[in-house]
């Protein structure tokens, strides 16, 4: 790191030796590409800072770099009495943008989560002020004369600094960044934790995890300590391979009190009916929800949705599906309850939907939600309303995956618009079954039964059976008994009660025959 700092040092040595004595008004506040230079004797300065500043050194490697943000612009001298943005702050702004998002890039590209990267850029401002005083260097003949570099020049400038300063520090990356001029501080030295006993909430068995078969809680152990909230979730019942995934996913669930932060929405959770055992499942579909506000977030919503609806008594079964929808905002919600407002539906009604199928919330309106409406409206299905009440969740399926490919497949077979229509209506779910996994095979089977396709539109339920386990025993019994059902009595019906009308109509079927061969040889 020394090494490059002395080797910026010279470079911005040389340029002050260029640049000095050559104009005669001192610079301060503005970009090298307005034009505006230091004063003879004096080193060129941006933002009132020297450029030479920016590269000195120890050899320890603390950079002191320029800080292009320090500056106050005041009213440009002669100019509006009303300042607006210059083309060169505009152009400041957008190169420091630009070199936070190279940043974030290089963090991620070295196993650095998103969310983690960004953060560590955002409070990173010495370094990317360096890096943008560096820029200043390299292109100060073009900056003096208002052309500013590409992006793809900027990236070839930087990437050699940033990859000395990845290969110098392998590990601690993010910390060298955001101590950045100065070294980040050293950690002491304590003894690894190898193992953590963990009393778990859902057992009465004791439990020791092996940290070192799990190296992603193990970067976690502080002080000998494993955070308290992993600690507090592998009580809870959290696999620890499992709670790897976890952090990996959410990495800011390692920063939060398992007593303070944490305990007291688990507590809340279980005032609402959710059980202690459906907790882990929660936190792992939605680690979010335990960073939430439990007053100014998660009660808000919790009143909000019932005020909607929502029926207190089903919430364990909600969260337990979709614990999403209490880390959503209200405008959020209010944009699906505005929705299914416009397709008629009662706030009674819109809190059935909402109970069971919670996912609706996680949806755009827009992207998602009225497109697949708009498309039954346009195949002829007016009573959405209907449609949406009897099954909610086709809202979730895929327009161009799920439903128009069903919607083609009963075409394809001679179903005219009117009997889709009505099939649909009659069996929602329709719309989410595989085509060639399940429709084709029974509707093949269907045809070899010799039966009309307006049983299909009577019944469609038909699809929703098991052909093997119901469907192909069932004809066969009725076959073999010469007895002829409809679809809905041959399925429908329980096991028993199938074999109690069974036998029933066997005999009817048998004295009938009796009847009719008696006939026959009265009449020989």
């Amino acid at each position: 790191m020394a090494l490059v700092g002395i080797n910026s040092a010279l470079q911005a040595l040389k340029a002050d030796e260029v640049l000095r004595g050559s104009h005669s008004n001192a610079f301060s506040g503005k970009a090298l590409r307005s034009g505006a230079t230091g004063g003879s004797g004096s080193n060129l300065k941006v933002s009132g800072f020297s450029l030479v500043r920016y590269a000195v050194s120890s050899t320890s490697g603390n950079f002191q770099p320029l800080d292009f943000g320090a500056s106050k612009i005041g009213p440009v001298v002669g100019g509006p009495k009303n300042w607006e943005m210059s083309n060169d702050l505009k152009q400041m702004v957008g190169e420091r943008e630009e070199a936070k998002a190279m940043l974030v890039d290089f963090l991620r590209a070295r196993g650095v989560s998103g969310p983690l990267a960004a953060r560590a850029v955002n409070k990173s401002s010495r370094l990317v002020n360096h890096l943008l005083s560096l820029l200043r260097i390299v292109y100060r003949n073009r900056y003096i004369t208002g052309r500013e570099p590409t992006t793809a020049e900027v990236r070839k400038t930087l990437l050699p600094f940033l990859e000395n300063l990845g290969a110098q520090h392998k590990e601690g990356l993010v910390d060298v960044l955001l101590s950045f001029p100065d070294p980040p501080p050293v950690k002491k030295k304590i003894q690894a934790l190898k193992s953590v006993s963990i009393n778990t909430f859902t057992s009465a068995v004791s439990g020791e995890v092996n940290l070192s078969n799990f190296p992603h809680l193990e970067a976690y152990v502080v002080d000998g300590q494993l955070r308290s909230s992993l600690k507090y979730f592998l009580a809870l019942g959290i696999p620890p391979n499992e709670l790897e995934g976890m952090v990996s996913r959410f990495p800011m669930i390692t920063s939060y009190s398992g007593e303070a932060k944490i305990k007291p929405v688990v507590d809340f959770l279980l005032s609402m009916g959710v059980t202690i055992k459906d907790i882990p499942r929660i936190a792992l579909k939605r680690p979010q929800l335990f960073g939430c506000s439990l007053e100014e977030n998660i009660k808000p919503m919790v009143r909000f949705l019932e005020g909607h609806g929502v029926e207190p008594e089903r919430w364990a079964k909600i969260l337990a599906a979709f614990p999403h929808i209490l880390t959503y905002s209200t405008a959020k919600v209010d944009q699906v309850l505005k929705y299914l407002a416009d397709m008629g539906m009662t706030p009674k009604e819109s809190g059935r939907i909402l109970t069971r199928f919670p996912h609706i919330v996680g949806y755009s309106v827009e992207e998602k939600l009225r497109p697949i409406t708009n498309y039954f409206n346009s195949i002829g299905i007016v009573d959405l309303k209907t449609l949406v009440l009897r099954s909610p969740q086709i809202l979730g399926l895929s327009l161009e995956q799920n439903i128009k490919p069903t919607l083609q497949f009963f075409t394809d077979n001679g179903f005219t618009r009117e009997e889709i229509s009505t099939i649909i209506l009659r069996f929602p779910q329709i719309l989410g079954l595989n085509i060639e996994g399940n429709l084709r095979t029974k509707w093949d089977y269907f045809l070899q039964m010799g039966r009309s396709k307006a049983e299909v539109v009577v019944f469609p339920q038909y699809f929703g059976y098991s052909l093997e386990n119901r469907i192909k025993p069932r004809f066969e019994a009725l076959k073999s008994s010469g007895v002829d059902w409809s679809l809905n009595r041959m399925l429908s019906t329980t096991e028993v009660l199938f074999q109690k009308y069974l036998e029933r109509d066997s005999e009817q079927v048998a004295i009938i025959h009796n009847l009719i061969a008696i006939e026959l040889n009265d009449g020989n």
